[in-house]
């Protein structure tokens, strides 16, 4: 698939299909997400690949959190949504930063930079996936439970994302943008 085009065709997935992704695959589009640029040669990104029953008790633990939540009458947004994207995907890779958590004079300017650098590897993960003909989801709604799974999962890392991935059961339309107009100022 031509870069262009796939920047142009790419959507957000929600619905997903049954079907198996195999491990090569995964280990591909993985390993091409770590390709991605990285201030400072950082590589701030530790990825978590979920499947099958593991993803499971992900889902489970977005449940609890769900009804907690709506125990409390705390807006949820599209956390269900999310969740059900999820619980159809055949993956769930979660996207921790490996160094926020851990360095003393961790700061500000850091901070961006490993955003930055992270959103970029997310972002190759899409384009990656959907050259295999994948959909993907880039789902952040796992901050409504992030505590809760990095409890499960006996991490210290600080998690940023979670990237739903399976064949695509949806067509979507192409969401508005901007006008360029809009987000540009030529100086």
């Amino acid at each position: 698939m031509e870069l262009i085009k796939a920047i142009e065709e790419r959507r957000s997935i929600r619905k997903f299909q049954d079907g198996k992704i195999s491990k090569e695959i995964i280990e591909k589009v993985l390993t091409l997400a770590t390709k991605a640029p990285s201030g400072k040669n950082r590589q701030p990104w530790k990825f978590i690949v979920l499947q099958n029953g593991k993803k499971d008790d992900l889902v489970n633990i977005m449940k609890l959190s769900l009804s907690q939540y709506n125990e409390q009458n705390k807006v949820t947004g599209s956390f269900e949504l999310s969740m059900n994207s999820i619980n159809e995907s055949s993956v769930v890779i979660l996207v921790f930063n490996t160094f926020s958590n851990f360095e003393e004079d961790y700061n500000h300017r850091r901070s961006l930079t490993d955003t930055q650098s992270i959103g970029a590897a997310v972002q190759t993960m899409l384009l990656a996936a959907q050259d295999f003909e994948l959909g993907t989801l880039w789902i952040c709604d796992i901050f409504h439970c992030d505590k809760e799974i990095c409890d499960w999962l006996n991490k210290k890392e600080e998690l940023v994302a979670a990237v739903a991935i399976g064949y695509p059961n949806q067509l979507p339309y192409a969401r508005p943008r901007k006008l360029l107009e809009e987000v540009i100022e030529w100086i």
